[in-house]
């Protein structure tokens, strides 16, 4: 493990991004989700998942490293975007900001994006809704890496999704997951560190059960996804199939993105998917006092649950990220692994930034 400043590390990603034309706002989001993840202990999507924005987004060309957002419909309570091909987190982070504004006048809004990139990840933007006391929703789809309950070929998306909600306790609830087994980033994590997957993660070409990550990734593969590769299976089988499905109505069917099997590898540059957001504000239900607190006695009911053997602590979801992030804050440092390092490395060498200094 290797220690660096919180700041250092956010300057680097910062400088990073805008040596390949990023401007400094748009740099400024994009570190803000990889370090929350980086922070929330998820690293496969923090300072490690830099080397995906950058090699395969903008060195390859498949993400716009500029994009000029434009409003394309504009209602009360619903809007939509054009994300002009940039990183999806721009274009979430505008959307979500823009649902929070017209939530707050209507008591719930929507708003969607097409033409956009990869989102990273989406609880940056519902942590926005519930910090301004608004229950916030952000979902992506994103490139075909899954098969369908039953099925052998790449067709949907892993499609994460977040819900966020605020409480009092200064521990907001936090619900983020992608409809996968398992982060399609883990598994590239997998495959680079030289390990197995575990049982009922992935399966190959012909649907074969497999814990090999190479065999998801695909012959002759560095690391990456190559268009050969096997997939990645649904959470809970027909369940996590069924949401990726809504998400992929909502993202890309209702917005006017690409959507299913469009989403490919061998078409990434052509690739667009889409976002969505909703937000609720709850003062339109009742006082945001009494609904934290509500959240507050909901939590500690579900912690006093009667606990199995060797449980020392019921957990409510996003918890445990969201306190390792507290933790990290309180002390100015993020320790990152030797995985993320030898990244940060790479991108040293094609940027040219330094690497931060290490405790």
């Amino acid at each position: 493990m290797y220690e660096i400043l919180i700041s250092d590390a956010e300057q680097f990603s910062k400088s990073v991004l805008q040596n390949y034309g990023v401007p400094p706002e748009h740099a400024e989001i994009i570190t803000e989700v990889i370090m929350d993840s980086e922070l929330r202990g998820y690293d496969d999507h923090g300072l490690l998942f830099m080397g995906i924005v950058v090699q395969w987004g903008f060195v390859e060309g498949m993400m716009n490293p500029a994009p000029d957002i434009k409003l394309i419909k504009d209602n009360p309570s619903t809007a939509l975007l054009d994300g002009d091909g940039g990183c999806g987190a721009v274009a979430a982070k505008k959307d979500m900001l823009m649902c929070i504004h017209k939530a707050k006048k209507t008591g719930i809004a929507a708003v969607g994006v097409k033409n956009s990139g990869n989102i990273i990840a989406p609880a940056v933007f519902v942590l926005d809704a519930a910090e301004a006391g608004l229950i916030g929703y952000c979902s992506s789809n994103i490139t075909a890496l899954m098969a369908p309950e039953g099925g052998t070929s790449r067709t949907i998306g892993t499609n994460p999704v977040a819900y966020a909600a605020p409480s009092s306790s200064g521990i907001p609830f936090l619900f983020d997951m992608s409809c996968s087994t398992t982060a399609a980033a883990k598994i590239m994590v997998a495959a680079r560190e030289g390990s197995v997957v575990q049982p009922g993660l992935i399966q190959d070409r012909d649907g074969n059960p497999t814990t090999d990550p190479n065999d998801f990734l695909g012959p002759g593969n560095n690391g990456m996804f190559t268009p050969d590769g096997g997939t990645v299976l649904p959470t809970g089988g027909p369940k996590g199939y069924g949401m990726a499905m809504v998400v992929d109505t909502l993202c890309g069917v209702l917005t006017g993105a690409n959507f299913g099997m469009d989403l490919q590898l061998t078409n990434a540059k052509e690739s667009k998917p889409g976002h969505f957001v909703w937000a609720i504000d709850v003062e339109q239900f009742m006082d945001r006092g009494e609904f934290e607190a509500r959240m507050d006695e909901r939590a500690r009911g579900v912690k006093s649950s009667d606990r199995k053997i060797g449980v020392d602590e019921i957990l409510i979801p996003g918890e445990r990220g969201l306190s390792l992030k507290q933790e990290s804050l309180a002390r100015g440092t993020v320790r990152v692994s030797e995985e993320t390092w030898g990244m940060m490395a790479q991108l040293k060498e094609l940027s040219g930034v330094s690497l931060p200094g290490v405790f």
